[in-house]
């Protein structure tokens, strides 16, 4: 019965993936159909509830083997999905809200099993999600929610790898290092709601700050000499950490007023750089207990990796230059990437499944990084 309600909402998630990918090449140029009108004004409830936000969920709903958690990634899918189809904003913000605030709970249960900072910052990451849905259910445009969106994934984010640092023996300064611009960043979104310009600009110091701890106190340097998935990891993770400094610095120099092709240069840096950077390190290694299949590290994987950091690198120079063209192609290979990236990872399965497996594989389950 578990087992149906993973897979049940993994389905929906990626029905939420796949109508936010298509709004995205939409918005960004390409000429095709649309499934529905609203499609287009969903793209960023699809991505950050529908499909983020979810699969966070799912992945703690299966840590904590609790099928009432289920409902955070199931409303947050449920949400995005209503939002696109139908344009009612009514219901679809209602669902999203009602999953952030079930997220929060999950949060609150790890916290209540395990008190310690990182599962703190997890709680008040999520808190987050949840004010900027609440904004986005008062009416307020998209662009007004970032601010909490951005930071909901930032801080959870950097909770779990404060939470992987501890082998690292973090001193009472380091902890204190981390909180400072955890806090920052709250406090710049509640700031964004009176002054949205003087707010964004304090989230974006939270975020930089955020940023330069991960690349001084992750351990993913430890992991570069090491061969197969711990580099790949590594690579993943400090590629995002950069994504992240170039965000929040855009944010930072444009004093919070961003518009236009300066707009999209920092949203995609943070969304795309740092947060897709992410899912690319921790899919291999989360993927196996969700799925309850093991699943084995093939070099094969840096290729889409290697094409979603250098089209975004073209799409943020396209946006900051004011080249349409380049800003088109570039998009529509981010789009790429996402989906070689899926592809790649049933193949992968496959693959290790077959009599040729083995030559160039290594088994994620030996590695946690």
């Amino acid at each position: 019965m578990r087992s149906r309600i993973r897979f049940g909402v993994i389905a929906l998630t990626l029905v939420a993936l796949a109508l936010g990918l298509w709004a995205a090449l939409w918005l960004i140029g390409w000429p095709i159909g649309l499934l529905s009108p609203a499609l287009p004004e969903a793209h960023g409830v699809l991505m950050v509830n529908g499909v983020l936000a979810s699969l966070i969920g799912i992945e703690r709903a299966v840590a904590m083997e609790r099928r009432a958690f289920y409902l955070a990634p199931a409303l947050s899918a449920f949400g995005a999905i209503w939002l696109a189809l139908s344009g009612e904003p009514g219901i679809a913000f209602g669902a999203v809200t009602v999953g952030s605030i079930v997220l929060v709970g999950m949060f609150l249960e790890i916290a209540r099993r395990q008190p310690a900072l990182h599962t703190v910052v997890s709680v008040v990451g999520a808190g987050c999600l949840v004010g900027g849905n609440l904004l986005g259910a008062s009416g307020l445009d998209i662009p007004y929610l970032i601010p909490w969106w951005g930071s909901f994934l930032v801080l959870v984010i950097a909770a779990e790898r404060l939470e992987l640092s501890r082998v690292l023996r973090l001193t009472a300064l380091d902890r204190v290092t981390f909180a400072i611009p955890v806090a920052l960043t709250v406090v710049g979104c509640l700031l964004s709601v009176p002054s949205f310009a003087v707010g964004f600009v304090v989230v974006a110091s939270g975020w930089l700050l955020i940023g330069a701890w991960l690349i001084f106190h992750d351990i993913a340097y430890r992991n570069l000499p090491r061969p197969g998935l711990p580099r790949f990891t590594a690579v993943c993770l400090l590629a995002g950490y950069g994504w992240l400094l170039v965000g929040g610095g855009l944010v930072y120099a444009a004093g919070g007023t961003l518009s236009g092709l300066s707009y999209d240069a920092a949203l995609h840096a943070v969304f795309l750089g740092f947060v897709l950077s992410m899912i690319f390190a921790h899919a291999p290694i989360i993927l196996p207990a969700v799925l309850g299949r093991s699943l084995p590290f093939h070099r094969v994987l840096y290729l889409p990796l290697a094409l979603l950091h250098l089209s975004l690198a073209f799409r943020v120079y396209a946006d900051l230059a004011s080249l349409p063209v380049v800003r088109t192609w570039a998009g529509l290979f981010n789009v790429v990437a996402i989906v070689v990236y899926g592809l790649f990872l049933p193949a992968i399965l496959g693959y290790e499944r077959s009599s040729f497996r083995g030559a160039l594989s290594t088994d994620a389950s030996t590695f946690y990084p």
